[in-house]
């Protein structure tokens, strides 16, 4: 199989090492408008992999390197500047397409795409990631066997893991961009499932999460596609929202981030620069904006003791199985070693391999719960995950249920 994978970033090259090492990958494309970054992510891949300069809008330039292409793996963004350039490209060429869209708006222009992308008898999966990705497939579980579904919250966060210095240092790397992706998912409305109608919601928002057997915990609505792709393909889903789990320190920085920006003081780009600088380089904005969260900002950086965490990634529902109330929820039983990276672009890989095994027949354009079977997905998972203080039983999906 030949592959190209658009962007050389820190996802990029980690996704790079993963599919080089797949027996079935046999040329590797990694593509980038920066050639050095290119260069950099192929060379230590050995004779596997060579670099191409790719400009996404070129449509040129994106069409002559997907000619010799059997699947496209993207990871370049923001997607809802890049993404359907790169999946229009796809369809034309014939491609397959998966990528790591996390955004909710371009999700839904990228499934716009299905009928296009079936009449070109390609497979195209959207959000093959960590969140979305993985939670779409921990609440296929959740929701199994309810005959009526009232709310399904997807959510993720750190698990309560401290970072690793060497995992640190690479993704802080260029940390403006991701830190500018989160906050602009933060500000404004977003969209989630209300009352078996898809309207807008408040991000941020003060959520109680309470899994079968544990306490309640307080996680924060976010922007993303879960609460719109999954009601899509489950439509007796009558609520549903995403949320995340950040540290105390780091939720101080990110509502002095959003305020910043709702009140107009600062623009997405400005406060997440000075956000990012918070969180990774211990700097602070000039004229006292961020005075009031200076002890923060170092503890930003780190677990935050005393603190309850909610799992890495997870998926509670509520409904009705044979006319009696249930909670379940389903989550990692531990968490995938390599921060943010590795949760993410280890599925991307793995749904890749799906597909090439022909596990994944799907065609057209779909998020991973309308094409991707959980069990053989969470089989193939199951070596990626490591054990951890919450772990229970041997598999790699824990089910509570009440």
């Amino acid at each position: 199989m030949n592959v190209v994978i658009l962007g050389a970033g820190h996802m990029g090259r980690y996704a790079a090492i993963q599919l080089a090492a797949l027996p079935f990958v046999q040329d590797l494309v990694i593509g980038d408008l920066d050639e050095e970054a290119a260069r950099n992510a192929a060379e230590p891949l050995g004779q596997k992999a060579r670099l191409a300069h790719v400009d996404v809008t070129n449509r040129d330039q994106l069409k002559a390197v997907l000619e010799e292409a059997d699947v496209v793996v993207s990871t370049v963004g923001p997607f809802f500047r890049l993404g359907a350039a790169v999946l229009d490209a796809a369809v034309e060429m014939g491609c397959h397409y998966v990528d790591i869209c996390d955004d909710p708006a371009p999700t839904l222009e990228l499934l716009s795409r299905d009928a296009a992308a079936r009449e070109a008898k390609i497979t195209a999966i959207v959000g093959a990631g960590a969140s979305p990705g993985i939670s779409n497939l921990l609440a296929l579980k959740a929701i199994e066997g309810l005959e009526e579904i009232d709310t399904l919250i997807t959510g993720w966060g750190t698990g309560g893991q401290e970072e690793d210095p060497e995992e640190a240092e690479s993704s802080h790397h260029g940390a403006s961009a991701a830190v500018e992706h989160w906050v602009s998912q933060l500000v404004g409305p977003i969209p989630i499932q209300d009352d078996g109608r898809q309207v807008e919601g408040k991000p941020m928002a003060p959520t109680s999460i309470r899994l079968p057997g544990s306490a309640p915990i307080t996680a924060y609505t976010v922007g993303h596609p879960e609460p719109v792709t999954l009601p899509l393909y489950f439509p007796a889903i009558r609520h549903s929202v995403n949320v995340f789990d950040m540290p105390g320190a780091v939720m101080v920085l990110l509502e002095e981030t959003v305020s910043s920006v709702n009140s107009g003081r600062l623009s997405v780009p400005e406060a997440s620069r000075l956000l990012a600088g918070s969180l990774y380089e211990d700097r602070i904005g000039p004229g006292g904006l961020w005075g009031a969260v200076r002890a923060g900002a170092a503890a930003a950086r780190e677990r935050v003791t005393g603190k309850d965490y909610l799992p890495q990634i997870f998926a509670l529902a509520t409904g009705r199985r044979a006319g009696r109330r249930e909670t379940r929820a389903t989550a990692l039983n531990g968490y995938i070693p390599g921060g943010m990276a590795g949760a993410t672009c280890i599925p991307t890989t793995i749904m890749l391999t799906m597909l090439a095994e022909g596990e994944i027949d799907r065609l057209g354009v779909f998020a991973p719960e309308a094409g991707v079977d959980p069990d053989s997905f969470f089989a193939r998972l199951a070596p990626h995950v490591v054990r951890d203080a919450t772990s229970d039983g041997e598999g790699p999906v824990r089910f509570l249920i009440e």
